[in-house]
């Protein structure tokens, strides 16, 4: 949260998850507005030539703060071998990939709906109800940094349910 400048990192292959793809290059955009983590708004261009040269430019849409990278085509690329085998992974897991995929959108959601109620509830005039929401609030925000990666989907709607019910607010990714 706040942070000023942003890790940009490029990656190519096939699946959503950056584990499962070959890392290119990195850069860091500084001068970024601060705000909370997932506000900055950064447009992200690629641009490929004839010679397989990819051109990164990153730009706040606040600030106009903007930096590039230039990836050369000889330098940590994947050989057709490689790519072939990416291609056959990405189809081989694409139903893991799909669930993780929306697994982590929940996640966002969940997260954004805890960061809201937390607002709400700071918001409060009532000293006894606000102790014992801050103290519900801590523990799910809690569950959700250290125990969400290991939970399954109808975990994280199950804590879903627990802000709908008590601060109305309805998690939908």
């Amino acid at each position: 949260d706040w942070q000023t400048d942003i890790d940009v990192v490029v990656f190519e292959g096939e699946r959503p998850c950056v584990d499962a793809n070959n890392k290119l290059g990195s850069f860091v955009i500084s001068g970024v507005e601060r705000a909370r983590a997932g506000e900055p708004k950064v447009d992200v261009t690629f641009a490929l030539d004839a010679n397989g040269i990819l051109s990164v430019t990153a730009k706040d849409q606040v600030t106009d703060a903007e930096a590039r990278a230039t990836i050369k085509a000889e330098k940590g690329r994947l050989s057709a071998e490689d790519i072939d085998r990416m291609i056959d992974d990405a189809e081989k897991y694409r139903a893991q990939d799909e669930e993780l995929a929306e697994k982590t959108a929940y996640r966002t959601a969940l997260e954004e709906a805890l960061y809201t109620a937390q607002s709400k509830a700071g918001e409060s005039t009532s000293a006894e109800d606000n102790d014992g929401t801050a103290a519900e609030l801590e523990n799910l925000m809690d569950w959700l940094e250290l125990d969400s990666d290991t939970a399954t989907l109808d975990d994280m709607k199950g804590r879903a349910r627990l802000l709908e019910d008590k601060f109305g607010l309805i998690v939908t990714p």
